[in-house]
């Protein structure tokens, strides 16, 4: 089967599998994978799907679907989650003897045992070794400790965005790295808006989603300050309106216009047209004018 296969864990993290015994599968179908070191289990979700379309880093991983999982297998995963929740109390019984403070998100186990993984956040890296060798005491398995930032929190958290949908950071494969200010003053949104920000405080992932439309979108319009003459009156861009295909011009006075896309172009063409019949001007025929004579 040609393209990837999207597996789901806990709290919908999705990681990206090869098919390579050929398993036949269908969505939401337990499956055990491959992991780090070890394997571990999750539930099918989309597929085939293509890798170039996925956005991973060059860093990423791609590991192998190793079998279908047994009615044994589900059961021994329910008893791990029961487990996980032990394991956080004997976290936060470990964590108050420590000189710093951290918010526990989450904790999972990997199917066969061999990894405890702690999700925390912190307002400031910690330098949490010591802590590591304490809960490897513990836990008597390999344990990972993973900072993360309030926008992979709501990620693994999930939730509704305030379009009415599924959380882009939860729905889509997206770098985050990619959402910035600049993203915001292409789509002509304003900076200060509180709606420029998701559930996690930060700014909303559809930024990076959409931004690609208008990049597009900007190649075709004037930029912002240029200069343009519309009705033998000079004007300046004031706005691009991608989605209403509108254009707002201000005059010196400040005076606001408001012209199609459409308008623009007949106008660029105009100003080409002109700018050709005065660097190629019409030379009338004098021969015939004088056999006229």
């Amino acid at each position: 089967m040609n393209g990837l296969i999207e597996v789901k864990f806990k709290q919908d993290e999705k990681r990206y599998y090869e098919n390579t015994h050929d398993i036949e599968l269908r969505k939401g179908l337990y499956v055990i994978v491959e992991a780090e070191k070890g394997a571990d289990m999750g539930c099918v979700g989309n597929f085939p799907i293509e890798r170039e379309k996925l956005n991973l880093t060059d860093s990423y991983t791609v590991r192998k679907l190793i079998r279908v999982a047994s009615d044994d297998d589900i059961e021994k995963m329910n008893r791990i989650h029961e487990k996980e929740d032990d394991a956080r109390k004997k976290f936060m019984n470990a964590l108050k003897d420590q000189p710093f403070e951290m918010d526990l998100v989450d904790v999972e186990y990997q199917f066969d045992g061999n990894k405890l993984t702690f999700y925390f956040m912190a307002e400031t890296r910690v330098d949490f070794r010591d802590f590591l060798k304490v809960l490897a005491r513990i836990f008597r398995t390999r344990i990972e400790l993973r900072q993360i930032n309030e926008r992979q929190e709501i990620k693994r958290l999930g939730g509704i965005g305030p379009c009415g949908r599924v959380l882009c950071c939860k729905n889509l494969n997206l770098n985050f790295d990619r959402v910035t200010i600049q993203m915001v003053k292409d789509q002509n949104m304003s900076v200060t808006s509180s709606k420029m920000c998701g559930l996690c405080g930060k700014l909303l992932c559809c930024l990076a989603y959409e931004e690609e439309f208008y990049q597009e979108e900007a190649e075709k319009y004037p930029k912002i300050g240029e200069e343009i003459l519309y009705n033998k009156k000079r004007m300046f861009v004031a706005k691009n309106n991608y989605l209403t295909y509108r254009i707002e011009l201000r005059d010196e006075n400040g005076l606001l216009t408001i012209i199609s896309f459409d308008d623009y172009l007949e106008q660029k063409i105009k100003k080409k047209r002109a700018k050709f019949q005065a660097k190629f001007p019409v030379k009338k025929n004098k021969g015939k004018r004088d056999e006229q004579h």
